[in-house]
């Protein structure tokens, strides 16, 4: 069974993406931000597969990328954000995030994305 991380400040994402994947029995734990994102890691937590937002309180999504990089580059990251303007995409290169998915995400682009990471 797969294990997803779910790491977004706004409940009702956490819970359309987890509702979303559901049909793909995967396991998912879910982190209100990037800090409680990384103390699961921290702690043993090894998820497969992550999705996450980039705008939240705390350390923020670039940061909490480029700290789970640290811990595992080849740890698939699927980026959930509505700000896709150049500058913040910019700010993404060589944290090699698998995929970007535009805020607010739909099923068809969540299920799609999971899909290509499961390859």
């Amino acid at each position: 069974m797969e294990q997803v991380l779910i790491v977004d400040d706004s409940m009702v994402a956490r819970m359309a993406i987890k509702g979303f994947i559901k049909e793909k029995d995967a396991e998912t734990r879910e982190a209100p931000c990037g800090e409680d994102a990384l103390a699961l890691i921290d702690g043993g937590y090894r998820p497969d597969l992550v999705f996450l937002d980039l705008t939240m309180p705390g350390i923020g999504g670039v940061e909490t990328l480029r700290e789970l990089r640290e811990r595992d580059p080849d740890l698939k990251v699927i980026v959930v954000t509505a700000d896709v303007q150049g500058a913040t995409l910019s700010r993404l290169e060589g944290l090699g995030p698998f995929e970007v998915i535009r805020k607010p995400a739909t099923k068809h682009a969540v299920l799609a994305a999971y899909e290509r990471a499961e390859r």
